[in-house]
């Protein structure tokens, strides 16, 4: 599998990934959902180096998932403001977070994704629009759609044969 070969094929999974897949890019949105938007901030709150801060902004804001505002003229200093695209992202920080709370962190998680009403701990859900209802997990599969290119069905036909090995 060429991960390059999936993303000029458009893969969801491999684009999305690439834009957001790695821990300083989902930290400084999970930063930013929970209003912490100024570069002096999010680099103090996150012990990140300052020159990989500037690019993974510089980034997002490409992807027009931040934008970045003015708020002090002189000096110039800016802030970053999630936009709706980088909003959509927050059920798959929670989800994220959920999951390593309940698979990986062994002791008592130091800061847990909550309902604000209730105070409950947020759980994540697979919904199907169709039939509007809840699915389980199990119930998801992937579908080859007419446009996958070469890379695509190379991947999807040899998950299809593994998993019919699996049953």
């Amino acid at each position: 599998m060429s991960f390059a070969r999936l993303l000029k094929e458009h893969s969801a999974l491999a684009s999305a990934l690439d834009l957001v897949g790695d821990k300083w890019t989902l930290m400084i949105l999970s930063g930013c959902l929970a209003s912490v938007c100024r570069f002096n901030e999010l680099e103090s709150a996150l012990g990140i180096n300052r020159t990989i801060l500037s690019s993974r902004l510089d980034k997002l804001i490409g992807a027009g998932l931040i934008e970045k505002r003015i708020y002090h003229t002189k000096p110039q200093r800016y802030e970053y403001i999630i936009t709706d695209i980088g909003k959509a992202l927050r059920p798959v920080l929670v989800g994220l977070a959920a999951w390593a709370e309940t698979h990986i962190i062994n002791d008592e998680c130091p800061v847990s994704m909550v309902h604000k009403e209730c105070n409950t701990k947020a759980q994540i859900h697979i919904y199907c629009e169709h039939c509007d209802r809840v699915v389980p997990a199990d119930d998801i599969t992937s579908k080859l759609n007419p446009n996958a290119g070469s890379e695509s069905v190379k991947v999807y036909n040899e998950s299809r044969e593994h998993f019919v090995h699996l049953k």
